[in-house]
């Protein structure tokens, strides 16, 4: 009798041990399903110039649950009402959440957009799958209502998913470069590298003679710690040049800077593990 009682009792510790292991496995595995989820969509922090008389738009890019919670169906930019948005919601999907875009751009037929005055955007109203809209921050977006008129002409452009990239322009009269300089570089000194070269000289002094023909080239590279929070930021950003003709003109001129940065899972799910809220 003894005998058959201990085989019996040795399984049914067993079954026991194993259906709490299950139970405990279960429950971390719930726990870790729900600290990787979002309270809701987190848009990143954008730093952008756009220039709407040039045909530029407003990308924005938001993290959002890949199946529960709030989804992003519409936004809204108080300050530029001639801006309508179009939501992309899976553009890149990682395990627990999708990267999406809203693509915001201008109504055709507003006439009155020379006359604008530059501002700058730092919230957009954002409405969501249940409950109500909501103000949330977005960065900070200068909208300048300009046109460029430049004596610039691009040669070549390159960009690439490590950061680097070059802009390439022949002058197409003499000038005189008086001063270089990029857009959000009080931000941004740390993390992006600038070299120039003009003349056949790889980092020429200013003021720089240029005559017609010649070829003006401008290197750069982003250097953003991947454990960073500014890994988490967008840029749209310019490289800044003010030039003298030879009739005495000053021109302030831009060339684009290309920023091809995308998160990987190990930096989404840092972002989820935080709540949203990185420093």
């Amino acid at each position: 009798m003894q005998q058959n009682l201990i085989p019996r009792l040795d399984r049914s510790v067993l079954w026991g041990v194993t259906a709490i292991l299950i139970a405990a496995s279960w429950i971390g595995n719930l726990w870790y399903y729900e600290t990787m989820q979002l309270e809701k969509p987190v848009f990143l922090k954008h730093y952008m110039v756009v220039y709407p008389n040039a045909n530029d738009w407003i990308e924005l890019t938001y993290a959002e649950n890949k199946s529960t919670g709030k989804k992003v169906t519409a936004v809204q930019i108080e300050e530029l009402p001639s801006l309508l948005f179009r939501i992309d919601p899976h553009p890149n999907t990682y395990t627990h959440q999708v990267l999406g875009k809203a693509y915001g751009e201008w109504r055709t037929g507003d006439e009155e957009q020379a006359e604008k005055a530059s501002i700058t955007v730092k919230e957009a109203t954002v409405f969501y799958s249940e409950g109500p809209p909501e103000k949330v921050p977005i960065g900070e977006i200068q909208i300048v209502w300009d046109r460029r008129q430049g004596v610039l002409e691009t040669s070549s452009t390159s960009g690439s998913t490590d950061g680097s990239g070059h802009y390439s322009v022949n002058v197409t009269q003499p000038i005189t470069l008086e001063h270089v300089d990029y857009s959000f570089s009080d931000r941004t000194s740390a993390t992006f590298e600038l070299t120039m070269q003009g003349r056949g000289e790889p980092e020429p002094q200013l003021p720089l003679h240029l005559s017609t023909g010649d070829l003006l080239t401008f290197n750069y590279r982003w250097n953003i710690p991947d454990n960073s929070a500014a890994a988490y930021e967008v840029y749209k950003t310019y490289i800044m040049l003010t030039y003298k003709t030879e009739d005495g003109r000053t021109i302030q001129d831009r060339l684009p800077v290309n920023f091809n940065k995308n998160l990987s899972e190990k930096q989404m799910k840092r972002l989820a593990r935080a709540g949203g809220e990185l420093s």
